[in-house]
């Protein structure tokens, strides 16, 4: 069972990283808080979609916790599409691994999960490493988009924590359902009170990246990691998504290129290593 945790942690890890990319193809013509909106519609849409393929009924689910991710999801796709926006896919992808240090925190202290003594050493190398590959490419970056970056990561590793409370007795896309309408009920009310104009709501061609985000990051790939979370540890599954920033870079390259650096060579091999390691050490 803990051989499939990892395999659907591995696959959500390699659909996830699709989304930066065509992310910022979407972001060339269109509002990040708009992105953001379109998202988390198509997300659930696309969750709608998967209830009816698998003949599953739609329930009212009576529990805080769930609106409370609702609305720490909502707050993290926004910094997500603004972090995007002003970093580019690469740098935007090496900053979300500091999603790392938060959810290892959150499974400490929040869900009780142990992590060996042994297991501090190659954290400090995974933290060290993402400061390596963060600084590749700086002359794109700025303060704000590692802010935002930063609290996006945060949000998101808290919003995973709240759904690992739910998996276990609430269907995965029932919960990732409540999860994306909310968002988009949130954060398609806050663009229409502060922009006051249907027309924004306007995105054209982006449209079709956005889909294909959607599905990715807001659907396919959040399911199969709630998926993993039934067969492994939160913290290791977790550790899995490490593997993203090699992943995205690779898928990224191509369309927006940086300079390579043995600063950045380093550091990725460190994340790399580190995260294998922590998994032998939570096994």
């Amino acid at each position: 069972m803990k051989v499939k945790g990892v395999l659907l942690s591995v696959a959500s890890v390699l659909v996830m990283s699709l989304s930066p990319l065509t992310n910022m193809f979407s972001l060339s013509s269109i509002d990040p808080m708009v992105a953001s909106f379109y998202s988390s519609l198509f997300s659930a849409l696309f969750c709608l979609l998967f209830l009816g393929i698998r003949k599953k009924s739609l329930t009212f689910v009576n529990d805080k916790r769930i609106y409370l991710l609702g609305v720490t999801n909502s707050i993290g796709v926004v910094c997500q599409y603004f972090s995007l926006f002003m970093l580019g896919p690469i740098a935007f992808g090496l900053i979300g691994r500091f999603y790392i240090i938060f959810s290892l925190a959150l499974a400490v202290f929040i869900l009780r999960e142990k992590i060996k003594s042994s297991s501090y050493f190659p954290i400090v190398i995974c933290i060290v490493g993402s400061f390596l590959v963060v600084n590749t490419g700086s002359s794109n970056n700025n303060m704000m988009g590692i802010m935002l970056g930063l609290l996006y990561t945060f949000l998101f590793a808290l919003t995973n924590l709240l759904a690992k409370k739910l998996v276990d007795r609430i269907d995965s896309s029932i919960i990732l359902f409540y999860n994306q309408i909310i968002s988009t009920v949130l954060i398609g009310a806050f663009i229409w009170m502060t922009r006051g104009d249907y027309k924004v709501f306007f995105a054209g061609e982006s449209l079709w990246f956005i889909v294909i985000a959607a599905f990715c990051s807001g659907f396919l790939g959040i399911i199969l990691f709630y998926e993993s979370i039934k067969y492994i540890k939160f913290s290791v599954a977790n550790l899995i998504r490490s593997l993203n920033p090699v992943i995205v870079f690779l898928y990224s390259y191509p369309f927006f290129p940086i300079e390579i650096t043995a600063k950045f060579i380093a550091g990725s091999v460190m994340i790399v290593v580190s995260v294998i390691w922590l998994n032998l050490k939570q096994e």
